[in-house]
């Protein structure tokens, strides 16, 4: 019975046997079922039968009469009834008795495993339906397969737009990845979170969190692509990052970050053999500022020298906040030391514009010491040192002027 051709199957017993051998055959499509024989016209099979339209009998002689050839399943415990049905179609024609058994224990236990298959694959559907993760499968040239409602969520597009298409529609940079992959066979490129770009159907970048694992169905290959929206995240640690690395008043980096950036330059200035300069800032005046207009005029006064510092010199240096009214300002890449004395002009020049603020304005100058690698410290150390020293030497010169260390 495994073409279209067979002969039909007539079916005797209605109980719970005969009925599991008429879903079995109903489900298959390529068995004919020629009838249900019972002598209980309200057996669960016959009612079955019924409602799927085949044709049901009360008596085996009628049905056999009806049917000019079949194969008979003979679902009761009934032996007789097999001898019957074997006049007819020959004892090669009939499956009962303890064949019959075998038979039905079979169907039962394949039934109990279809069920368990059908619970597992819904409570995997729900699942994969309601993580707030995407879900995507694609094959080995990159094309979607197939993806889940969270890819909707956190992409714009809906499920059937993105069937067909090459998984670079959402990670521009994915493709290339995976071609490297099927090319080299790298497994560290599998199974490892890892941050990539994606791409909103809007246009809009953001950050996406991917993991890739392959999956091998029959002969074919295919990758599971697990991917998060980690949006939020960044933002939390970039706020971590500005709390712990940038005065949170004037933005500019703190103390921690300029130690940080002033080692970085030095080993690049060393590689480089190029000239570094430390400029130390004191503000001349701030606290007379504080005193007499108040922490609101001091607070927006700091804000004011810091975006004058950034203006005042160039992209590539950086300007730092080491606490109270002192700054410092790494300048890179340097020719000579005149070079540093035009900067720190420039700072001085710039901070001595008055600052306006509510209806009050008030003036500050600047006291500045340079230290300079080589020509002063070869350490990052000394050159916060020397370049303190050479601030306070500028203040008892008469304050509102830069000094070299010596």
């Amino acid at each position: 019975m495994n073409n279209q051709h067979d002969d039909p199957v007539l079916i005797i017993g209605a109980g719970p046997g005969g009925t599991a051998i008429l879903d079995v055959f109903t489900e298959e499509h390529l068995t004919k079922i020629a009838g249900i024989v019972d002598t209980n016209a309200d057996a669960m099979g016959i009612k079955h039968a019924k409602a799927l339209n085949i044709p049901v009998f009360t008596d085996i002689e009628q049905a056999l009469d009806s049917i000019s050839s079949c194969v008979v399943f003979n679902m009761t415990n009934n032996d007789s009834l097999s001898d019957i049905a074997a006049k007819r179609v020959g004892s090669g024609g009939v499956i009962g008795g303890q064949e019959a058994k075998i038979f039905w224990q079979i169907i039962s236990r394949l039934q109990t495993v279809q069920g368990d298959l059908r619970e597992n694959q819904s409570r995997l559907k729900a699942v994969i339906h309601n993580v707030s993760e995407g879900i995507v499968t694609i094959n080995t040239g990159g094309i979607i397969e197939n993806a889940n409602p969270a890819i909707e969520q956190i992409f714009g597009y809906k499920q059937d737009e993105l069937i067909g298409k090459n998984i670079s529609i959402l990670m521009p940079e994915h493709d290339p990845y995976l071609q490297s992959y099927m090319h080299t066979g790298a497994q560290n490129m599998l199974g490892q979170y890892r941050e990539v770009t994606g791409l909103r159907q809007s246009g809009e970048q953001f950050p996406l969190e991917l993991n890739v694992t392959e999956m091998i169905l029959g002969e074919t290959q295919h990758f599971v692509g697990i991917l998060r929206d980690i949006t939020e995240r960044k933002k939390a640690e970039d706020k971590l990052t500005q709390l712990a690395l940038y005065d949170q008043l004037t933005k500019l980096p703190n103390r921690t970050l300029f130690y940080e950036r002033l080692g970085f330059s030095l080993s690049q200035s060393k590689r480089s053999k190029t000239m570094l300069a430390l400029l130390f800032v004191d503000l001349d005046g701030f606290k007379a500022v504080n005193d007499t207009l108040g922490h609101d005029m001091g607070d927006h006064l700091l804000t004011e020298v810091a975006k004058r510092l950034g203006e005042s010199i160039r992209e590539s240096d950086i300007a730092a906040r080491m606490g109270g009214d002192e700054f410092t300002v790494i300048l890179t890449n340097l020719q000579n030391l005149d070079e540093v004395s035009h900067i720190a002009g420039n700072i001085i020049k710039a901070l001595n514009e008055p600052v306006e603020f509510k209806g009050n304005s008030c003036n500050v100058g600047a006291s500045i010491g340079v230290a300079a690698y080589p020509e002063h410290a070869d350490n990052a150390d000394d050159l916060v040192k020397k370049s303190d020293t050479a601030m306070y030497q500028a203040k008892s010169a008469g304050k509102n002027r830069h000094c070299f260390a010596s």
